[in-house]
């Protein structure tokens, strides 16, 4: 049994907008002002709160900045938007449905708050296709850091793991406890699980 593993955020999904213009149109949706002030401003404490995996990130960061709106107000109103926002590559769902009845075991190891970014999932229609879902903050450690993967290997049981990402930290992180890795580049799915020496 072999499982491939996809990161969400610049992978299986991807904003339709550079990512400050999502946050500054969930800021003035919320009844504040986007200024490059605020956005840096929020960039800077958000940063802050995630590398260190504190509790709430995004509401920590947005009630630590001068922004005129309420910091549950705001946390929802990200939240929302990053969900309509996000798209999956073309044909994303039918390969992995593909995958998934080619006897491939599925599953997303995303560096992010696990409810948060489920939300993105499920918005987009793909979560029905993955059987397992791992968070950082469900061990609290990002990837690199083998914990995630590690976990990820306790709930989706395999022989062999592929890890599909687009960022070094992704490779990396595979690459040191054993897994196959893959660079997406951004085209879709369709070369997989060719890209592993993996027969189909």
């Amino acid at each position: 049994m072999r499982a491939i593993v996809f990161d969400l955020d610049g992978t299986l999904l991807e904003f339709d907008r550079p990512y400050e213009r999502v946050l500054a149109g969930a800021i003035t949706a919320a009844g504040g002002q986007a200024t490059d002030e605020t956005l840096e401003a929020y960039f800077d404490a958000f940063s802050e709160r995630f590398r260190a995996c504190e509790p709430d990130p995004i509401r920590g960061a947005f009630d630590a900045i001068d922004v005129d709106a309420d910091p549950d107000t705001l946390t929802d109103s990200l939240r929302t938007r990053e969900a309509q926002l996000s798209q999956s590559p073309e044909n994303a769902a039918a390969d992995l449905e593909r995958l998934a009845e080619d006897g491939y075991r599925l599953g997303v190891l995303t560096n992010g708050v696990r409810e948060w970014q489920l939300t993105k999932l499920r918005a987009a229609g793909l979560e029905e296709y993955v059987e397992r879902v791992v968070a950082s903050y469900d061990v609290g450690a990002h990837k690199p850091d083998p914990a995630p993967f590690e976990r990820l290997e306790a709930r989706l049981p395999a022989d062999e793991y592929a890890m599909v990402g687009d960022s070094d930290a992704d490779l990396e992180g595979a690459s040191a406890v054993g897994w196959e890795a893959h660079r997406y580049s951004g085209d879709g799915f369709g070369e997989l699980p060719g890209v592993f020496g993996w027969e189909s």
